[in-house]
């Protein structure tokens, strides 16, 4: 078959390794001049540094598979060695290869009525990986349940300030108050693996995929921003516009891969019931600043830090377990979008962390060399309540439209493995099994 797909994220390119794998024809629309989405990558002092997917879990079974595929580059262990700002104080959350020390860590945090009331779904997770996703069956009952509640409702206080707030802030851009419980379970997966990273970075595995298949059986279509899907009585049809100006093309299939805020507004017309519940689906803002310094920053014993609510930085961690000398900066929640916005200046924004962060690590008098930002207006996807609820009907409507589906971090989660997870059944939908 031809088949079409929109958007170069890692969804889309999930996508087109599932269809190559069966031999059919690909072309991969990307409305920027690169490829990644918000995964993607900058050039920093010479060197490719990413913006998103650059933990990769011992239990990402579907990616790893890709990876494989791509050369097969070389993991290095990236453990997490973070500390907490708790009420001013610093906390460290885990010692490496300590499993005991980290779940009387856990506890602490939680104190026991939180721990109690999470541990049945970590323990679910733990027995059975496929269960930590969107939409699975355990945290499907969860959501008939409880996702009357918010995640800051559901759980005790001392939990959600200590536990899961630095959770969903990392994850969603959200405060616990605007997640479910229903949606939780794609988090606290995260949370029970262990983590690698790829020496050579998601920028060359990505450029090493589309090498191998380009002008075969894969064209990659850059700068071609897709404005309308329609299907007639014989064949499936895209339009696009790119530099030269429009045009349309005709497919077999077609897949979405684009965030749900953006599908909605390509669907408007053709879809206009479908465009309507992909609203519904919540995005929040996230900044990211990786910043190069002279000398290093952080020490081999603490390469990253969680602050509080009242900080519009949500976390500043070492780049590498080899690059101390380099600062990744995340700015998200509440307090972060009430300052920062798509008109705030890098400089500005670099400045708050720094400030913020040099109490901690060798930052104040440590002289700057380069820096590369991002601001996502609609960077990190929060879901909705009751969310398989809302898929169900999504699906319904989308099948009206033979041929087409849709697949993104709203389907099963925002991590790369989750991403995979959903282009590969998506591609079994729309293709067959």
């Amino acid at each position: 078959m031809r088949v079409a797909i929109i958007g170069g994220g890692i969804s889309g390119i999930a996508s087109a390794f599932y269809l190559l794998k069966r031999n059919h024809e690909v072309d991969l629309y990307e409305s920027k001049e690169q490829i990644g989405g918000r995964a993607g990558s900058d050039l920093l002092d010479g060197r490719w540094v990413d913006f998103g997917g650059k933990n990769i879990g011992k239990n990402y079974i579907r990616f790893r598979e890709f990876v494989e595929t791509c050369n097969n580059p070389e993991f290095e262990y990236f453990g997490i060695n973070t500390s907490q700002l708790i009420n001013g104080r610093i906390v460290k959350l885990n010692r490496d290869g300590a499993k005991l020390y980290n779940l009387i860590k856990v506890i602490h945090l939680c104190g026991l009525p939180g721990f109690i009331k999470i541990y049945p779904h970590i323990k679910a997770i733990l027995h059975d990986r496929s269960q930590g996703v969107l939409a699975s069956d355990h945290f499907k009952k969860l959501s008939d349940q409880s996702d009357n509640l918010t995640l800051a409702e559901y759980l005790p206080r001392r939990c959600i300030d200590n536990v899961v707030r630095p959770i969903t802030i990392r994850m969603n851009g959200a405060e616990p108050d605007e997640c479910y419980p229903g949606n939780f379970g794609s988090n606290l997966s995260l949370v029970v693996d262990s983590y690698e990273q790829l020496v050579t970075g998601m920028h060359q595995l990505l450029n090493t995929f589309i090498s191998r298949h380009i002008n075969t059986s894969l064209k990659l279509l850059k700068e071609h921003r897709v404005i309308s899907v329609t299907r007639n009585q014989k064949s499936l049809q895209i339009g696009y516009r790119n530099p030269e100006g429009t045009g349309t093309e005709q497919y077999d299939r077609i897949i979405s891969a684009l965030p749900a805020h953006d599908l909605a507004t390509l669907l408007d017309n053709s879809l206009p019931e479908a465009a309507n519940l992909f609203r519904q689906i919540n995005y929040f803002p996230v900044g990211i600043a990786i910043v190069k310094y002279k000398n290093d920053v952080f020490p081999e014993n603490r390469r990253a830090m969680i602050f509080d609510r009242d900080s519009p930085l949500s976390n500043a961690g070492a780049y590498g377990i080899n690059d101390l000398n380099m600062v990744r900066y995340t700015y998200s929640g509440r307090i972060s979008r009430s300052i920062i916005t798509e008109q705030t200046s890098p400089e500005t924004v670099i400045g708050l962390g720094e400030t913020i962060a040099s109490p901690y690590f060798n930052i104040a008098e440590n002289c700057k060399e380069a820096f590369v930002y991002k601001y996502f207006s609609k960077g990190l996807c929060g879901y909705s309540a009751q969310h398989h609820l809302l898929l169900e009907k999504i699906d319904r409507i989308i099948e009206k439209m033979n041929g087409f589906g849709v697949t993104g971090d709203y389907r099963r989660g925002a991590s790369i493995e989750a991403c995979f997870r959903a282009a590969s059944e998506c591609v079994d939908n729309v293709i067959g099994d």
